[in-house]
């Protein structure tokens, strides 16, 4: 079952492209980082993949990607949430450890729990 609360603050970072730190349960595991919307999400996968293709950087394959994340799209990511940055929490470590966080999409109906900001090592 969704909760409504952390549903609402999703659409509200969807909606107007805030961000904040979140920690999220999910799973059994903790994952942590920034909430994003979905067209920041989009954008950075874009991004990603088109650096990472052969030859790249790939217009056309930026583009294909980054084309999930716009307004007529909106509506299918209303049950993902978002977290750029993201690591996951294991036992007194986070991973990956190099510091370096990545993109992390999940179905906000699999979050059990949730605090507002990201767990960082020290």
């Amino acid at each position: 079952m969704q909760d409504p609360f952390l549903k609402t603050l999703n659409a509200a970072v969807n909606t107007h492209g805030l961000s904040f730190g979140a920690t999220l349960i999910v799973g059994g595991g903790v994952v942590t980082g920034t909430l994003i919307s979905s067209k920041s999400f989009f954008t950075g996968f874009a991004d990603s993949i088109s650096e990472a293709w052969p030859g790249g950087p790939n217009e056309d394959i930026r583009g294909g990607f980054a084309q999930w994340g716009q307004p007529e799209t909106a509506s299918i990511h209303d049950d993902f949430i978002h977290l750029k940055d993201a690591r996951y929490v294991s036992g007194k470590d986070i991973v990956p450890t190099n510091g370096n966080g990545m993109l992390w999409r999940g179905r906000i109906n699999s979050v059990s729990g949730f605090s507002l900001g990201s767990y960082n090592k020290v």
